[in-house]
């Protein structure tokens, strides 16, 4: 992420990322974070723009639970009722990745001489910008406020943002895993043990009975992505936090004078440590996304540090980059080419086209047409969802080559 929506004809935006006695970092830049970002926005525009029906890594657990019979998951551990796809790690990679840039961009102001203050009330504006991009695509263009979502992604990543880059830069190290422990410990108590009303205290993992849901419900009713429930909703935010100072320790860790080889040694045993200590909690409170609970963020963050180990090893190490580059390009531009993506998407399933004797919108025309006939419907859907990847990750590169990188 950057700094103050504009646009540069010069270097960066998301974390300035000098690191020390690391000469991994050039031009001021780690780059395998910048593709890692790029991975998951690549992944966050395909699974939210699917043709018709998708694969079961495209879709997340809790829907797949809604889509088909029990014994569709018997075998499969790593997707059962409370658990877990591809697509339910895209997000928490995200706010890790947040947690890990603040901490380099952080640390390189500080040595320009910004006061914490001065960085302070910069995350303020960024936040305030982030939310207004996120309202300004749920409003346009018919400015409907009437039954308009107020959670979502960009709100989210808003208010973690916010609340992390204060804990980040006035808490310590240990301070920072304390604020970690009592997010996730104290958020697992709310859940487990405060009553919800009118609901069986055995049902408190399910959606509608859930604290969270509850929550929800009574702060924001008619506004929720469901009826009685919000995956981005406002308790579940607190356990995302912890997601983004898990990824702030990531930070303070590559900013280390070490070699390359023991950054990558403590990636790799963080991520297998994350992702054991997740599974270790999963029968308590168990992995789920929709709650965002405190396994899921263990497990997610363990899981974010081994694909930052993969870059790491790729890119820093061995110097194999022309894989990554479209995911540099997607990186470099994150939050604008997600924003712009989703408003697209939007456009095109309000904007309707004549087919035939009918109208229909432009998505499902071009579905229609250019992918249904080339293959059978999950095959077509694959097709559609990486073609709309491609043609962001053609604008991501208009963008880089032009050297324009819009600051959020």
């Amino acid at each position: 992420m950057g700094e103050a929506m504009a646009t540069s004809t010069h270097t960066s935006i998301k974390a300035s990322t000098t690191l020390a006695g690391d000469t991994s970092a050039r031009s001021g830049r780690l780059e395998s974070l910048d593709v890692f970002r790029g991975l998951t926005i690549a992944g966050m525009i395909l699974v939210n723009d699917p043709g018709a029906a998708s694969y079961w890594p495209l879709d997340h657990a809790d829907e797949l639970m809604s889509e088909h019979p029990a014994s569709w998951y018997a075998g499969k551990w790593w997707v059962d009722a409370n658990g877990w796809t591809p697509t339910d790690l895209i997000f928490p990679f995200f706010l890790f990745i947040v947690g890990t840039s603040m901490v380099l961009s952080f640390a390189a102001r500080r040595a320009r001489g910004d006061s914490r203050l001065a960085l302070m009330k910069h995350a303020v504006r960024r936040t305030a910008l982030i939310l207004l991009i996120g309202y300004a695509i749920r409003v346009l263009p018919y400015f409907d406020f009437s039954h308009m979502r107020y959670p979502g992604v960009l709100q989210r990543i808003a208010v973690v943002y916010l609340f992390a880059s204060a804990i980040a830069l006035w808490a310590s190290t240990r301070g920072k895993i304390i604020w970690i422990a009592g997010l996730l410990a104290g958020y697992y108590a709310v859940v487990r043990f405060v009553a919800v009303p009118g609901c069986d205290p055995a049902a408190w993992m399910t959606q509608h009975c859930s604290l969270a849901g509850w929550l929800d419900r009574l702060l924001m009713p008619g506004h929720l992505y469901r009826r009685d429930f919000d995956p981005e909703g406002v308790l579940s935010t607190f356990p995302a936090i912890a997601t983004t100072l898990l990824g702030t320790l990531g930070g303070e860790f590559l900013r280390g004078s070490t070699s390359l080889s023991r950054k990558l040694r403590g990636l790799t045993i963080a991520g297998v440590v994350g992702v054991a200590a997740g599974y270790a909690w999963h029968p308590w409170f168990p992995i789920y996304k929709p709650l965002w609970t405190s396994s899921y963020v263990l497990f997610t963050a363990g899981a974010a540090c081994l694909l930052l180990a993969v870059c790491w090893w790729l890119i820093e190490m061995r110097r194999w980059r022309l894989w990554s580059r479209p995911f540099l390009w997607l990186g470099m531009n994150a939050i604008i080419v997600y924003a712009l993506s989703t408003f697209a998407a939007k456009l095109w399933t309000m904007i309707k086209v004549a087919n035939g004797a009918q109208k229909i919108t432009v998505q499902g025309w071009v579905y229609d047409h250019w992918f249904a006939p080339l293959a059978q419907e999950k095959n077509a859907s694959l097709a559609f969802a990486l073609s709309y990847t491609a043609l962001w990750t053609l604008v991501a590169w208009a963008l880089y080559r032009k050297r324009i990188f819009v600051k959020v």
